[in-house]
This record gives structure tokens, C-alpha cells and sequence, in this order.
């Protein structure tokens, strides 16, 4: 009898760390501690889309901003980051970025963006390691107007399918209407994530 109420007790524990891996192998696992997505999301990234999603803030002369985007390809994570991964072709494909280029000595991506929802032609400097296998790849920017800017891409890949999320935080002087940086942050995230994954 006391052998049952251990053997009792012992499922009773184990049971829910189980079921706890179990929801880490799935979709839903890989963004649950990293965004509070609905079913509705969740169906909506399974076909595809990419979302995105920013929080801009000011006061007085400070502003601040973060960004949270989030996107799963069908593929394997393998097939996904061989594309992904050539930074210094992005200029081939995506028509607002003008100019890429990446140096691997110094982990350095070169970004010339311009499209109609900036307020001006961009240079963008971004310190990161090249995207070549799933991992957390934390991101800088060390100059321009979001200079200071940090977040981290994480990608992993579950039941076969590659999964990315990416969030960021920046803060500093404000020289661009919230409206417009809420709307240019969120709109080009998504419209560069679906080239990037239609290439694949």
C-alpha cells in the first residue's frame, strides 16, 4: 500500500514537468516567456505573417521605444539561416535597403535604408554576431539617432518549423514624432521579415 501511495505521489510530481516539456517543443513553447501571444497569433504566424509590435514613449525632450516582432517559417532552422545569415545580400533583396554589408572581424552589419515611411535616408550600424546556427544573438546600435539601442534575436526551432523573435529597447533624445517612429519600426519589421522568408 505504501509502495502505491510513492508510486501515487511520484506521478503526481512528474507529471506536470512532463507536460511542461512537452509545451516547450511546440510553437507556443518557444514564445511564451518571451511574448504573451494568443491562439489568433499563434495561428497567424503558423501561416506565415509576421508580427510586430512597438511601444513608443516621450517626455519633454527624452523618448523612448521598444519592439517586439516575432515570425516562424515552415523550414527547419538549418534551410532558414542559410539565407538569413548572408547579411551583405540584403540589399538584394529587400528594395528599401539601398547598400548591406557585413564584416565578420568586427561583427558589423552596414545598413543604407530609404523608403517613403522614413524621415530621412538612414545609415545603420549594427553590432552582431552572423546568425549561422539556432541561439540568443544579442544586437547593438553604436551610432545614428538610435544610437545606444540593444536587444537580442533568439532563434529555435520546434517541430520542425524555425522560429525567430527579436526584441529591442531604445532611449535617448527625441528627434522623431512618436506616431512616426511607432509606425515606420513596426511596418518595415514586417514587410522586411515576409521578403526575407518568401527568399526561402
Amino acid at each position: 500500500m505504501k509502495l502505491l501511495i510513492k508510486i501515487f505521489i511520484f506521478n503526481l510530481i512528474l507529471t506536470p514537468s512532463l507536460l511542461l516539456a512537452k509545451d516547450d517543443k511546440t510553437v507556443e513553447g518557444f514564445f511564451k516567456d518571451k511574448w504573451k501571444l494568443t491562439k489568433t497569433s499563434i495561428n497567424y504566424l503558423n501561416k506565415g505573417e509576421i508580427l510586430a509590435e512597438s511601444s513608443v514613449t516621450s517626455t519633454d525632450k527624452k523618448q523612448s521605444f521598444g519592439l517586439k516582432a516575432a515570425a516562424v517559417h515552415p523550414k527547419n532552422c538549418t534551410k532558414v539561416l542559410r539565407k538569413l545569415s548572408m547579411l551583405e545580400s540584403y540589399d538584394e533583396w529587400i528594395s528599401f535597403i539601398k547598400k548591406s554589408e557585413y564584416s565578420d572581424e568586427r561583427g558589423l552589419a552596414t545598413i543604407k535604408a530609404d523608403h517613403t515611411l522614413l524621415p530621412y535616408p538612414m545609415i545603420v550600424h549594427i553590432f552582431v554576431k552572423r546568425p549561422t546556427e539556432p541561439g540568443v544573438y544579442p544586437f547593438s546600435f553604436p551610432t545614428g539617432i538610435f544610437k545606444g539601442l540593444t536587444g537580442t534575436f533568439t532563434i529555435g526551432e520546434r517541430q520542425g518549423k524555425c522560429m525567430v523573435f527579436s526584441q529591442s529597447h531604445w532611449s535617448g533624445k527625441k528627434q522623431i514624432p512618436d506616431f512616426v517612429v511607432s509606425i515606420f519600426a513596426e511596418t518595415l519589421t514586417k514587410l522586411a521579415g515576409q521578403i526575407l522568408f518568401r527568399k526561402i
